[in-house]
Parts: C-alpha cells; structure tokens; sequence
C-alpha cells in the first residue's frame, strides 16, 4: 500500500525474512493476503508506480516473486499486484492518461510532470513540502480522478464504474447496465444469501426451470393430454347417457362418476397449463422465478389440480362405499327416481364438491396469512432482498428501532409490515408487498403436501394426508368386500347353464377391475403419503423427489380412472389396439408375401439361367461332336 515505502530496505535477490521481523514480512511482503500461513515466499522489491518523473520519490515495495491468485485482493493491494504482474488471473486495471481535464474541480493545485514514457503525470508535494511524489491516481474514463485504494474494491467510486470493469476479483450484478454499477466477490456467487439488488448472484449459474427434466416434461404434456381427452369422454357420454337411467343407486353412481371424470379432467388441464408455463418461462425461470411463485396464475393452477385431486378422491370414495351398500341391501330394493332422490343426489355431490373446494381455498384465505405464509418479497427495497421470512426481518428492525425483538416468528405479517413500513418516508408511495402464497413453495403450484417440522401449515398438510389416507383405506374395504361377495357369489353357481356360465364370467371380469382399482390406488397414494411422512418428520429430505412424484405418480390416476370407471372408454381402447393390431397383421403378411414372390423370382431367374447355361453346354458339346 502507499503507506509501504523503503523503511526496511531489501537487496535485490535477497529473501524477505532477512533482518526483517516475521510480523513485518508478512505485512510488507503479501498484507491482507488470503491464507497468511502460506506466505513463506520469496519476495522481490520494485518500485511502483513504475515511471520515473523528474524531482519525485518513488517508494520501494515488495511483492512475491511468483505469481499469485488475485482474486481475494481488493483495492490498492490489488492494484500493486496486477500492475507489477504479480497476478496469476488478473490484468492491470487501465487507467486514461492524465490530461488537462483530468480531475476536473478536484484538485486545488495539480502540478504536472513529464513521465520517461513521454506522458505527463499529476505530481504532488509531500507532507514535508521537501519532495515531490507522484499522485497515486487512477483517472476514470469519464476523467474523474480517486486514489488507487478505491481500484476494484467493489464500489464504483468512478461513477461510471471504469475503476471495477476489469478486475478479476469481481462480478458485476448486471452487465447491461451504464450506470450505477453493482459489484460482489466470486465468494458471493450461489451462497444462498441474496447481494445483488438484481437478485442475480443467486441466479448468475441458475438452470432451474419449472419442470427439472425432459422426461417429466414429456410425460406431463403425456398424461395431461390423455387425462383431459379421456375425461372429456367420460363426461360427455355420461351427461348425454343421464336421461335413461331409471333407478337411484345408478342415478347416484352415474353422477358420481361424472365428478371423478371432472376431478380428473381438471388435473390433466392443470398438467397441460403447467407444461405450458414451462414452456413460456424455459430459459427466463431463474429471472422471473420470484415474479411467477407469487403470482395469482400460479395459485389459481394449484387451486384447480387440489379440487381436482381430493374432489376425484372422495368420489371415488362415496361410489365406493354405496356400491357396498347397494349389494348389501341387495338389488329388489331399486326404486323410481323421485325428487327425494335428487335431492340426496345434490347433497352429497355439494358435500364431495365442497370440501375439495375448501381445502384448496383455505390456504390462501387473508385471515389464515400468518397459518399458510411462509415468506414475503419486497420488491422495490434494496436491503430486503428475496424471500423474507419471519426471522429474517430481525435484524433489521433491531438496528433501526434500537430494541431487539425477542420472537420475530410470534409477530403477524402485518405487524412486521408495519414496522418495516414505517422506516421510509413514502414520497413515492406507499411501500407494498408480495406473499409466497402457499401454492408457491414449489414451481409446478402444488399443494403443500412436503412440509418440514418448522413449518406453520404442518398440521393441515397432515390433516389432508390422513383424510387422504382414510379415503383410501374406505376405498380399499369397500372393493374387498365387493370381491368377496363376488367370490361366495360365483362359488355358489352350480351347473354349465348358459346363465351360470354369463353370470360366473361377469364376476371374474368384476374381480379383475375391482383388482386393478386398488392397486391402482395404492400405488399411487401409499409410496407418497409415506415418503411425505418421512419428510414431514425429517427423516427424509424428498424435495427432490416432488416433481417425480407430482407430476406422475399422483396424475397418473387422471387417466386410470376413466378405464376403470367407463366401459366405453376402454371399448374405445380395445377398438383401437384391435386396428393397430390389425393393420400391424397386414404389414407383417404383406412384408411376408413380397418376401415369397422375390424368393419365387430368384428361384425363377436361377431355374433359368441353369436351363441357358445346359443349352450352351449341350450346343457347344454338338458342335465339338461335329467338328470331331
């Protein structure tokens, strides 16, 4: 630094601990290094700056005699070791050569010298008015002058940020900006605390997109196009079909089914609306990701695939459990559909639809805030970058109120609001913010099912999971003993009537769909109600695993259930695996028969080059003869 000088001089050659003291070495020789217990280096004295002006005194300092790596170094150390190539990784940051209009209105007395290079330099009388020395200054582009402590120190002292554009140990928050330039070390990239205004050191070596991998990506426009197609069937025909049904367990099945086919319809249009977002945000996610996990877009797709799901679930559930008293009370109980009929119809279709409709809901209910809230944005504020949560305004208020606040969490997002409110002036507005809605934990908006044990909405997240569970356990007992009825049923039959034969055939077909819905089932919901178990008890960190598990697993039953629910959706099916089957047959015999006829051509052509080939030899044998 300037304050070096040759107060301990060092021959040329010689090493730096020579009649120095250790304490002294490791200041002169490499001060405010980066790992001082590396620093048993040979020195070398030069002197700096290196241009010689008549009636000045240079100072005589000391750097490594190899080169180093510059990027922990800020400031005049750093100026001193690019300059004298001392850096391996950095160059001497330029600097314009002094004019007339250098430092402008900075200097009272600027006297001017002649450098060896031809150049004039600013020069200065020292502190003793005996010597001339020269002005250790760095001249901006925009000709400001500032000493070379303020060079690469992560602050645009120039004002046009000249003095931090080539430094190696920094990176600027935003290239494409003129002004104001925002500077941070290497060290700050990705370490999970917010420094730029931009947000951009977190983002600077970002990939993220909504959905992480192409596989994902394509089996979510997959089953989010087969889910809406498929549904949309089994909605259409069953509205067209409810006219003709005349008794009211097959009313009540018959609409239950259609609000299975509409809960799964929704979750194949929140996986197409979600592929497409991805799509929209591919390559911009990391940019715009705070804007898009506080929007209302992404509450309103969490909203619809939650009704989806749960309204689908405790269908399912419902048609389950009256299939099982349908064969309980046996089938000469069928009556004629009447108003009372409907209006059960109604009510339990409103109770189904309204608990979907409020569990989606209720989390984002201004009264729950404090419940569903995890983290709030501001925008427009420099200090409070990204998401804040609770503890995170701790500090802050602390410093400017002057009082430490003992539990931050215990306060309401709206009273720490208003504290962090009332520090400015509002000249421009009043301060707002965004919440991190609680579909937007995740980029894909879903529910919340992964929580951790700090978090606020644990207890609903496992309140939903349990109702989830039980929904299943129902589902499961009523189609075992469904089964089982069916099996005393077809065990009963005797004889190979025509009747007992349609009859036992029935059942088994029964059996097998009965099989499939809760293997289905299971599949599905027990490996994530478990894993969100285990992550809800820290015993597992699943984050990894959400998209995997959200975006197939859980859907897949969207498109399972129209199968299994709706005969004609797997008529439908068959029909066209029976043409694909078909028309492969055809393939296969014509590939066969165009084999067969070039077998019967080569065949053909050989017969007859033999026959041309005995002509000749019997031809030319007669003429031998003859000749003989």
């Amino acid at each position: 630094s300037s304050g070096i000088n040759a107060e301990w001089p060092l021959r040329p050659g010689g090493r730096a601990d020579q009649g120095l003291p250790k304490n002294v070495y490791l200041s002169f020789c490499l001060p405010g290094l980066y790992g001082l217990q590396r620093t048993w280096l040979d020195c070398t004295s030069a002197m700096f700056p290196r241009q010689r002006v008549y009636g000045t005194h240079q100072l005589s300092l000391r750097i490594p005699s190899h080169k180093v790596d510059c990027r922990n170094y800020f400031g005049e150390i750093y100026y001193l070791l690019s300059c004298s190539d001392a850096c391996s990784n950095a160059n001497c940051p330029p600097s314009l050569p002094v004019g007339g209009s250098s430092c402008f209105n900075q200097r009272q007395n600027k006297l001017y010298s002649i450098r060896d290079d031809g150049y004039i330099t600013l020069v200065r009388p020292q502190e003793d008015g005996h010597l001339f020395t020269i002005d250790r200054t760095f001249v901006c582009k925009n000709h400001q002058c500032i000493p070379y402590k303020k060079v690469c120190d992560l602050v645009d002292d120039c004002g046009d940020g000249s003095d931090e554009l080539e430094c190696a140990n920094n990176v600027d928050c935003d290239p494409s900006r003129n002004t104001s330039k925002e500077f941070i070390p290497h060290s700050s990239i990705t370490d999970g605390v917010y420094d730029c205004t931009n947000l951009m050191d977190e983002l600077k070596e970002c990939d993220k997109e909504i959905i992480s991998t192409v596989p994902l990506k394509v089996a979510c426009w997959v089953i989010g196009s087969l889910g809406v197609i498929l549904n949309f069937t089994v909605f259409a025909k069953g509205v067209f079909h409810l006219p003709t049904i005349k008794t009211p367990s097959g009313i009540l099945d018959r609409v239950l089914v259609l609000v299975i086919g509409l809960g799964d319809f929704m979750v194949g249009g929140y996986l197409l609306a979600i592929a497409a977002v991805d799509l929209h945000y591919r390559g911009i996610f990391c940019e715009t990701q705070f804007s898009w996990l506080v929007s209302i877009e992404c509450a309103t797709l969490g909203v619809i695939s939650t009704i989806g799901t749960e309204v689908s679930l405790l269908s399912m559930t419902v048609l389950s459990a009256s299939r099982v008293l349908k064969l309980m009370r046996g089938l000469s109980s069928a009556s004629s559909i009447n108003k009372r009929t409907l209006l059960k119809v109604g009510v339990i279709v409103g109770l189904v639809m309204g608990l979907g409709v409020a569990i989606a809901i209720i989390p984002l209910l201004d009264i729950y805030k404090d419940r569903f809230v995890n983290a709030i944005y501001y925008p427009d504020v420099i200090f409070l970058k990204g998401f804040q949560r609770k503890n995170d305004f701790k500090y802050p208020i602390a410093e400017y109120y002057g009082r430490p606040i003992q539990d931050v969490s215990q306060h309401s997002w709206n009273s720490i609001h208003s504290l962090i409110q009332s520090m400015f002036t509002h000249r421009n507005g009043k301060l707002t913010y965004k919440v991190r809605h609680f579909y937007g934990n995740d980029p894909v908006c879903l529910f919340k099912y992964f929580v951790y044990p700090h978090d606020p909405q644990r207890g609903y997240a496992l309140g939903v999971l349990i109702l989830n569970l039980c929904c299943f356990v129902v589902i499961t007992v009523s189609y075992t003993v469904v089964n089982v009825i069916s099996l005393r049923s077809s065990a009963s039959l005797l004889g190979d009537g025509a009747a007992a034969i349609a009859l036992r055939k029935r059942n088994q077909k029964l059996q097998r769909k009965v099989s499939m819905i809760i293997g289905t089932d299971f599949v599905c919901w027990i490996p994530f109600m478990v894993i969100a178990y285990l992550h809800t008890t820290a015993v597992l960190d699943a984050t990894e695993y959400y998209g995997l598990l959200s975006i197939v697993i859980l859907p897949i039953n969207s498109v399972i259930n129209p199968i299994l629910y709706e005969p004609l959706v797997l008529d439908l099916l068959k029909k066209v695996v029976r043409s694909l089957t078909s028309k492969w047959n055809v393939l296969r015999q014509s590939a066969r028969s165009h084999g067969s006829v070039r077998k019967d051509f080569s065949v053909y052509n050989t017969e007859n080059k033999h026959k041309a080939v005995t002509a000749t030899t019997t031809t030319t044998s007669r003429i031998s003869t003859s000749e003989v």
